[in-house]
């Protein structure tokens, strides 16, 4: 790069014509000065760009690995159903136990515990299971009302606590969310069963049969439940019956009594003889 005279006037604002041996010592120090700053930019530049690099890949670097930690846990449950499936009460427990370890708040891995629990006739730990999942499957449901699903694993948490009343209301909530759901209404039918609602039982059976006309279990459930509305009816008429009865002895009784207690007609005295 040659510099005119009057270029080297404007850049350096001297009189650079005189000794001409002084040009090559300025030309090395503009080069220098070109060669410094665009090095200085250029690190600049990197430096920016590796922290915008590394900004950006943080994010997905810390979702993916939550996504996988997700993916764990319900590998883990998936295990102990087909463990519980097969009757291995021992690996399933401890499967359920593992995704409960790495994350407590799992509402269906509590729920499947106490399955686990039950079958291994520890009844305690069982019932602490199912409470634990109640609590946290409410959660859930208050969360996002519309979670079917929650809501039908809510229903079973109270059914093994034997809470039939606050089951048939989850399982009710579960056929209005999903009502091609056969497994909740064949839930529901049981609940009420237990609860003695033999209509609404009917209802339900009926309603799992024609959702599933195979399930046999809804068949069977049918049956009783006809059959305890049966019993209900023949009771409600054999109390009216025996009511009637016990109306009629009471107005019998009463007409006895007002006869017993009319005064009878006084004997006239025998008339003396004249």
């Amino acid at each position: 790069m040659i510099l005119s005279q009057f270029d080297s006037e404007l850049v350096f604002g001297v009189d650079t014509c005189p000794p001409m041996t002084n040009a090559p010592v300025i030309l090395r120090k503009v080069l220098l000065v070109a060669v410094a700053s665009y090095l200085i930019v250029g690190m600049s530049g990197c430096r920016r760009g590796a922290k915008n690099t590394n900004a950006n890949l943080s994010p997905s670097a810390g979702s993916e690995s939550e996504s996988e930690r997700s993916r764990h846990e319900q590998s883990l449950i998936e295990q102990g159903k087909e463990f519980y499936k097969n009757d291995q009460d021992e690996q399933a427990m401890a499967a359920f136990q593992e995704a409960i370890r790495l994350n407590p708040d799992l509402a269906e891995a509590h729920l499947r515990l106490g399955m686990a629990y039950a079958a291994l006739e520890r009844k305690p730990e069982a019932d602490e299971s199912y409470k634990k999942a109640v609590e946290l499957f409410k959660k859930r449901v208050q969360a996002d009302p519309k979670d079917a699903e929650s809501f039908f694993y809510l229903g079973e948490a109270h059914s093994f606590l034997h809470q039939d009343e606050e089951a048939a209301r989850a399982y009710r909530q579960t056929t209005r969310l999903k009502p091609v759901d056969e497994e909740a209404f064949y839930q529901l039918g049981k609940a009420e069963t237990k609860l003695a609602h033999y209509p609404e039982a009917v209802a339900a059976f009926q309603k799992a049969l024609e959702l599933d006309p195979n399930d046999s279990r809804a068949s069977d459930g049918l049956e009783n439940a006809q059959e305890g509305a049966q019993r209900i009816r023949e009771g409600k008429k054999h109390a009216e019956e025996m009511l009637k009865k016990q109306q009629a002895n009471a107005n019998g009784n009463g007409n006895m009594n007002s006869n017993s207690s009319a005064k009878p007609t006084p004997k006239r005295p025998p008339s003396n003889p004249w």
